[in-house]
């Protein structure tokens, strides 16, 4: 009996397997391509993309600090401190004539972790005298939490100031979402119906009234991708939406858009969120900001450098207008209410200046950090670096260049040039520690990022002089007996030095001869043939180790020229150089770093820099005392400081390059040394000597840094003696020297015998001594 085989199921279509194949895979694809977007999908805590934070230096408060009351206050408010009664919150402070109490807030330091609490100071005459935090007697949380200056990500930062939700104006909330996102309660991320309708709101409007993608959207692009539109953009945009949607409450993800969102660029920095966007674009805090204004916020975020109220005001008004129009049609705003914002002007023809611009600074920050910190260091996400920064000197410093070069521009016709203009560099440096309190390495580090501060390319010029007169102090033996000494006899008549097989012909800046001339004359008037001379009898190689004790790391071509700065140094090594003659000799390597501090609060580790030697402290005060004529005598080249309002112990140095292609000037007290250089990018001639170009620069900055308790005095170190000294021989004055100063000297190297031009004697003597 046969049996008849069981019936073979019809098999699919290949096709239809096909299909079926491909759509199981995308569905994988799909799936894996969520839970990837879930896991990556995660909101910092600020609110912004930017992990990393950039901190100003605290504010030391032990007692000996420098700091006024109004200053105290000021940086009080900076950090986001509010004024407030018994008992004290956290975060308030309340001032009482030279007394203050402030309840600090807990703080991670890369030192110590503060747990804050009520500290009392008391302040007289610009200086903290007495100090103390409730419940501590540890000195070292005796400060004031630093302030937040930037956030990074690459290239890019933002001032970060984050706004809750419930701090949030309620307007700017409904016209976000009636303008952006209405459905915004109602979809899970992305909104296809949403995007239709924003479509037939455009052509409607005849204009893109309404945005095609969900807050969440942009809030993922924001966070985690570029702005380039391409398909795979779009597409990973969408899955990170959806994480977000389902990681996240929609309280949430709105509170982060309004911290995260990119409203343009202030200065160098990115704008993110929106109280920061309020200062720029509103010049007011967002809680006093009006419906007008909440409005031109809103309708920014389409293209915030397309519609910026600063580039294209007619462009702004009109979104403005539109948003305006939205929030009527919606019922938000009344026809009154309308009409008295739409008729508003916007609010200012000119973009607010930041008070501490700080680009250039943070770029020289970055650079150390990559050379410091372990590899990667800057891509840890919640990496907070702590700075040298001092917010108040570096707003000196910017305004000081802002208004020097514009000042220079206005008065010499010659140096207005629109492609590459003259340009700039400031740098404040504390000579206790080297550190940078100040850096501005142009005009503009957006349009300009190239950091002149730290070039090493420039010519020094006559600020590379104080190292020539340094080597006759630190070998001071001259061939033939004697000392060099500020009383030393040079010639300043025409010069020629051989070196190889050619000859330099030194010329004086102003191609005139003085004759004889005392060593202190000759630094004081930055005579170049006497220098020359002094550099050629102490030593070429001698003058490059000077150069180098004190911290100049740039080549030095070991030619006679190089007495008078023929060779290239950077403006924070040469800063950086003085600072070591206020510090007694004591020479630190400039940084920017105070520290790191890793996500989970542990320190991470620098690399130590190494300092240069330096010298000793006579040698270091007898420079410094040659460079506070260039200031205060009677022919200085740096006279004119003291009519710019530069009070106190203060030395410096002009410098101007033979061919007037840069201008420098570098001038210390005991607690900072600043340095100023102007030229153009090209090495076009400016024309003008260090103290027309750049010492007005300087004394702006320095006046405005100065500490309300004043800088101090340079301190005379043992070994020093003083003489009278006859100007015309360099040799103890007599009675009948008919000109002599009180010259310091070296003890040891003093001129032991009397003037033999004027005559002497004990009678000569007596009269010297009743200073007749």
């Amino acid at each position: 009996m046969n049996v008849a085989p069981p019936p073979v199921p019809p098999r699919r279509p290949r096709r239809l397997r096909v299909w079926l194949y491909l759509a199981g895979a995308v569905a994988v694809v799909l799936a894996v391509s969520l839970g990837v977007a879930i896991l990556q999908a995660k909101i910092p805590r600020s609110g912004s993309r930017h992990a990393t934070l950039f901190y100003a230096a605290a504010t030391d408060l032990r007692p000996g600090a420098r700091i006024g009351s109004g200053e105290l206050e000021e940086r009080l408010r900076a950090v986001g401190y509010r004024p407030g009664e018994e008992p004290l919150a956290p975060g308030r402070y309340r001032m009482r004539g030279e007394s203050a109490e402030i309840h600090l807030l807990p703080f991670r330091y890369p030192d110590v972790a503060s747990p804050g609490g009520i500290l009392r100071l008391r302040i007289v005459r610009g200086m903290v005298a007495e100090a103390g935090l409730e419940g501590s007697d540890d000195p070292s949380l005796l400060r004031l939490d630093p302030e937040r200056i930037a956030g990074y990500t690459g290239q890019t930062g933002a001032i970060l100031d984050p706004l809750r939700l419930d701090e949030a104006p309620p307007l700017l909330v409904e016209a976000l979402l009636s303008v952006e996102d209405r459905r915004f309660y109602s979809h899970p991320g992305i909104d296809p119906v949403g995007t239709l309708r924003a479509l037939w709101a455009d052509l409607r409007h005849r204009e893109a009234a309404q945005g095609g993608s969900t807050l969440t959207q942009q809030l993922a692009r924001s966070l985690f991708l570029h702005n380039r539109k391409t398909v795979l953009r779009k597409a990973q945009e969408a899955f990170l939406a959806l994480g977000l949607e389902i990681r996240y409450s929609k309280r949430e993800i709105l509170e982060a858009y309004l911290n995260a969102v990119y409203w343009g660029t202030w200065g160098p920095m990115e704008i993110r969120g929106a109280r920061e966007a309020s200062r720029y674009y509103l010049d007011c805090e967002l809680e006093e900001a009006d419906a007008a204004g909440l409005a031109l916020l809103v309708g920014l975020l389409k293209a915030p450098n397309a519609y910026s109220p600063y580039a294209s005001p007619e462009r702004a008004k009109k979104r403005r207008d539109l948003v305006l129009r939205v929030l009527s049609e919606k019922g938000v705003l009344d026809e009154g209410q309308t009409r008295a914002a739409l008729s508003r002007p916007l609010p200012s023809a000119k973009p607010p200046r930041r008070l501490v611009d700080a680009a250039y600074f943070l770029d020289a920050a970055r650079k150390e950090i990559e050379k410091r910190a372990p590899k990667g260091t800057l891509d840890r996400p919640g990496l907070a670096v702590f700075t040298t920064l001092d917010p108040r000197q570096q707003s000196a410093a910017e305004r000081a260049l802002s208004d020097g070069i514009a000042r220079l521009e206005k008065e010499h016709r010659k140096l207005r040039k629109s492609g590459a203009p003259l340009q700039g560099a400031v740098v404040t440096i504390d000579p206790a520690n080297g550190e940078i309190r100040a850096l501005i390495g142009g005009r503009d580090f957006l349009r300009w990022p190239f950091n002149r501060a730290l070039d090493p390319n420039r010519q020094a010029g006559s600020v590379f002089k104080p190292f020539v007169y340094l080597t006759a102090f630190l070998h001071p033996k001259r061939k033939g007996g004697g000392y060099w000494t500020p009383a030393s006899i040079l010639r300043d008549e025409p010069l020629s030095i051989k070196s190889g097989r050619k000859t330099w012909h030194v010329h004086n800046y102003d191609r005139a001869y003085r004759g004889e001339v005392t060593l202190r004359e000759a630094l004081e008037q930055s005579l170049n043939v006497p220098t020359a001379a002094l550099g050629r009898d102490v030593g070429i190689g001698k003058l490059a180790e000077a150069a180098r004790a004190m911290g100049i790391t740039s080549k030095l071509d070991e030619v006679p020229s190089l007495a008078i700065g023929t060779s290239g140094v950077s403006l924070v090594e040469i800063t950086a150089a003085y600072a070591g003659f206020a510090a007694e000799g004591r020479v630190h390597r400039p940084r920017c770093l105070r520290g790191l501090v890793a996500a989970n609060g542990k320190p991470i580790e620098l690399s130590p820099l190494e300092d240069p030697p330096g010298i000793g402290s006579q040698e270091a005060y007898m420079v410094t005392r040659l460079l506070r004529g260039v200031i205060d005598g009677e022919n200085g080249t740096g006279r004119s400081a003291r009519s710019m309002g530069v009070r106190g112990s203060v030395a410096g140095k002009t410098g101007t390059t033979d061919d007037y292609r840069d201008a420098w000037f570098v001038g210390y007290t005991p607690r900072r040394s600043i340095g100023v250089w102007v030229g153009f990018d090209r090495r076009e001639l400016i024309g003008l000597s260090g103290a027309a170009a750049a010492l007005p620069i300087w004394a702006a900055a320095m006046r405005k840094s100065i500490d309300p308790g004043g800088d101090g005095s340079f301190r005379r170190p043992g070994g020093i003696v003083t003489s009278p000294i006859c100007l015309e021989t360099g040799l103890l004055a007599t009675g009948s020297c008919p000109d002599f100063r009180e010259e310091e000297f070296i003890k040891g190297t003093e001129p032991q015998d009397s003037c033999d031009r004027h005559g002497g004697g004990i009678i000569g003597t007596i009269r010297r001594w009743l200073n007749l």
